[in-house]
């Protein structure tokens, strides 16, 4: 089966980037060819050298240009000339954002109505973070990253055409961390953004801890400086260390008692399936599908968005051993059904069910 993956524009890191890879890895194994089409060439080109099959229907300027009627007809027709020489697809994933879900359809309206390619979209958040929820009903099936997302896009379009297949991550590179027996030691992996990832949530609950404790931030972002300084204000500095941002920030993990994600929101919070399945317990806000991931008081604690004090009361009570750390094993075990294997399995139901009407 000829599989076409397009997007509008993957930068070259990041979790999108991790987990197209990782699941054209596996559809490639299993006999499937593979191929990525976005505007133009990553910013980071690494990422595009490890596809045999990757191609631009664009350039550079397009990437900054709204995909409004213009480019729209220019980027499908470029997309359908493209597979013209290369080969048409019997698969279209529309990836990222709904509005792909209209440029792939104008696509597949020039072809040959002979046979014509089957289109799902494959979102990697909310529909309504990205807007054009309605192109969604331009597809024929729909593979949702989370249940939540499952439930969202089943307010567009109708739900038994989508199919929840969950997201993943690299757990060949997820060994187990140490955990530090003499202090509790937290991490924050993410960017420094504070209208999403609310890190100011995180730092007013470390003030006034008792015990001894430290948070290692890794990531950067335009938030920084005035989070530095709030830090400064709560006299925070000696037990927080900024590290900045890292290419490959587990590399820089030798040792962690638990991972802290204090967003107002997130599409799916991959980070925390790559902490759980490194054995470390994880403490989340419950944005919507935050409870799909951390099991509460199970493989880690949930606490209101927004809501420090809740967050400062869990870290205590484990300070105190009031709470106890869950067993890396148990961690590791409760985020399985994540593995790339499990998804592109789900995915390939998925597409047959669809296919086959």
């Amino acid at each position: 089966m000829i599989i076409d993956i397009v997007l509008g524009y993957a930068v070259g890191k990041g979790g999108l980037e991790n987990v197209i890879k990782l699941v054209t890895n596996e559809l490639e194994k299993r006999g499937h060819l593979v191929r990525v089409f976005q505007i133009a060439p990553p910013k980071y080109f690494d990422w595009a050298e490890q596809f045999s099959n990757i191609y631009y229907f664009g350039d550079e300027a397009g990437v900054y240009s709204p995909l409004d009627q213009s480019t729209g007809d220019l980027f499908s027709s470029n997309y359908e000339r493209l597979t013209q020489m290369f080969g048409r697809p019997d698969v279209i994933l529309a990836t990222h954002t709904p509005v792909i879900s209209w440029l792939c359809r104008m696509a597949v309206n020039k072809m040959n109505p002979v046979k014509k390619p089957t289109i799902l979209s494959w979102l990697h958040g909310p529909p309504n973070v990205f807007g054009g929820e309605s192109y969604l009903n331009l597809c024929d099936g729909h593979l949702a990253i989370s249940k939540s997302i499952a439930q969202q896009i089943g307010k567009h379009v109708d739900s038994k055409h989508v199919y929840y297949i969950g997201n993943t991550i690299d757990f060949e590179k997820s060994y187990l961390v140490n955990r530090p027996s003499e202090k509790l030691k937290m991490i924050y992996v993410g960017r420094i953004a504070n209208n999403q990832k609310r890190v100011d949530v995180l730092l007013k609950a470390l003030e006034h801890l008792n015990g001894d404790w430290r948070l290692d931030i890794i990531g950067d972002g335009p938030d920084q400086s005035k989070l530095q300084d709030l830090s400064k204000s709560l006299n925070l500095n000696s037990n927080v260390e900024w590290h900045g941002w890292k290419s490959e920030p587990w590399e820089t993990v030798s040792d962690a008692s638990v991972l802290i994600l204090s967003s107002d929101f997130e599409g799916f919070a991959l980070i925390l399936i790559e902490a759980l399945a490194r054995g470390i317990p994880v403490i989340s806000s419950l944005w919507d599908g935050a409870d799909e991931i951390v099991n509460d008081d199970v493989n880690g604690w949930l606490f209101p968005c927004g809501d420090d004090k809740k967050l400062h009361d869990i870290i205590q009570n484990i300070l105190d051993e009031e709470k106890i750390l869950p067993e890396p094993e148990l961690c590791q075990k409760s985020v399985s059904d994540y593995k790339t294997d499990k998804i592109v399995d789900r995915m390939e139901n998925a597409i047959n069910k669809v296919m086959n009407g």
